[in-house]
């Protein structure tokens, strides 16, 4: 009886992950803040989320946005980023003033949890589209 509970117990962090997004689903996101403190919502009208996961997937995506200003408002789109990975004083002293002096906002995605949400390979941005917050595609790329 007790190695059935512990397999039990062993195994159910790995269910409580299973509720990744997937394409034909409804997006329930987590609460999301950005830099500036602000919750990130994702809106019916918010036609497409992407997501780094990477400093140098974040170097990439500034450069784009710098050359592209306009273009997360011009298609609807959310721009977000796994920050668990860096320790809390880097993120409060050094990351956040910088992110703060950009003209854009970054959802910061703060807990394992939230990350396993979305969907992820391996040195790639994950570009979900969605319609009427419907998943019509998850795709990964390397480049935007």
């Amino acid at each position: 009886m007790k190695q059935l509970l512990f397999a039990v117990m062993l195994l159910l962090p790995f269910g409580l992950l299973a509720d990744a997004l997937k394409e034909g689903t409804p997006i329930q996101a987590p609460l999301i803040k950005d830099q500036f403190e602000k919750t990130v919502s994702v809106t019916p009208q918010t036609k497409q989320i992407i997501i780094a996961y990477t400093k140098s997937q974040g170097d990439v995506m500034k450069a784009f946005l710098e050359a592209n200003p306009n273009y997360l408002s011009e298609n609807n789109a959310l721009y977000l980023m796994d920050a668990t990975s860096v320790p809390g004083v880097v993120m409060s002293m050094f990351m956040m003033p910088k992110f703060k002096k950009y003209s854009y906002s970054i959802g910061l995605l703060e807990n394992e949890k939230d990350v396993a949400y979305f969907p992820k390979k391996e040195d790639r941005f994950t570009v979900i589209t969605l319609d009427n917050l419907s998943v019509t595609a998850i795709n990964f790329q390397e480049k935007l």
